[in-house]
């Protein structure tokens, strides 16, 4: 005769104890299993989302184009970029710090939302240094100050003399509050002493277009964006936050030999939500390392004005923590950017 298996809560209860009995070894391995196989070749298996937190025709929106295209080679994936502009880039950082830590939303980032803006709004709906995992140093691209050609400005020389003359008068346009357009401006009325307004636009393409019509007088932007609009002549490059002249940008001066301590270089970066498995990380940061890597890559940032930085996520990790610290002790000590 059949023995009959009984069920109900006796039997649930002795299943229960049978598993605590397991060793803790089994039990690990098992807890294991049930956890995505990050660490398996076949990530990613669908398209991956690159959030840049600007409008589109900036120097963010170009090079997360060039990066995006380079990952979609290298990973074999589809990567989609998405523009999400607003409250100074926090609102699409914002939404990637929200996203599921998987690898599957990016973003591309600035000094704007991961080092500037909690020191310029009093609420940030993420914390820079705890929200994000530090992905790929992408490039660092040199800022420029320009101006309408109807202005007459050649150089700083004559702007700070115009500003001097007409205090408040001068309009500037920026990607925003809080963007590295922006703080160009700040740095340069706290080291000069200059009364500047301030206009602030949803991106760097929008200030640019503004300034080409001729209703603002002056721009803080990041050199790829304003490189064919100074070569066309439709706009003036009165100089260069860098140490030295850019080869792009024969005869424009940097902006410290008239205003001595102005110094504002741009960084871009891919971060992930925190919590992003290591071994996706690694796959990601390796591909754009190659992809950077290559003459033609080079030649195409080159040709924006960018330098290709690349290398592990550590480098990238200990890059932002210092930009934080130096952010903040800029900010501090200049009015008009402080929450």
């Amino acid at each position: 005769m059949q023995k009959q298996v009984r069920s109900g809560p006796g039997a649930a209860r002795r299943q229960a104890l049978k598993f605590l009995a397991w060793p803790a070894a089994a039990v690990a391995a098992l807890a294991l299993g049930a956890q995505p196989a990050y660490a398996a070749d076949n990530w990613p298996t669908k398209p991956i989302v690159l959030i840049v937190p600007f409008a589109a025709g900036g120097t963010t929106d170009l090079l997360a184009r060039l990066v995006a295209d380079g990952l979609s080679k290298g990973l074999k994936q589809n990567v989609v970029v998405e523009n999400k502009p607003g409250a100074g880039a926090n609102i699409g950082a914002a939404e990637v710090a929200r996203a599921a830590p998987d690898g599957y939303t990016l973003l591309m980032g600035t000094p704007g939302p991961l080092a500037i803006n909690p020191y310029v709004y009093s609420q940030m709906p993420f914390d820079p240094a705890k929200d994000f995992t530090a992905v790929s140093y992408v490039a660092d691209v040199p800022n420029v100050i320009l101006a309408n050609p109807a202005t007459g400005l050649k150089n700083i020389s004559d702007l700070l003399a115009r500003a001097k003359e007409k205090p408040g008068q001068l309009n500037w346009g920026s990607p925003g509050v809080g963007s590295t357009g922006h703080i160009q401006l700040e740095l340069l009325k706290h080291l000069s002493g200059v009364d500047i307004a301030h206009v602030p636009y949803k991106g760097a393409s929008q200030a640019s277009a503004d300034l080409i019509a001729g209703h603002i007088e002056l721009a803080g932007d990041n050199v790829p964006t304003a490189l064919a609009n100074i070569r066309a002549g439709k706009l003036v490059a009165l100089g260069v936050a860098s140490n030295d002249e850019l080869e792009v940008l024969p005869g424009v001066r940097p902006v410290r030999e008239a205003v001595p301590g102005y110094l504002l270089p741009s960084w871009f970066v891919i971060v992930a939500p925190a919590g992003t498995p290591q071994p996706v990380v690694d796959k990601i940061s390796g591909v754009i390392d190659a992809f950077e890597k290559e003459p033609a890559t080079i030649e195409k940032f080159r040709a924006l004005g960018a330098v290709p930085v690349g290398g592990p996520a550590e480098r990238l990790a200990k890059h932002l923590k210092a930009e934080q610290a130096r952010y903040g002790d800029v900010l501090k000590n200049i009015q008009g950017t402080s929450k």
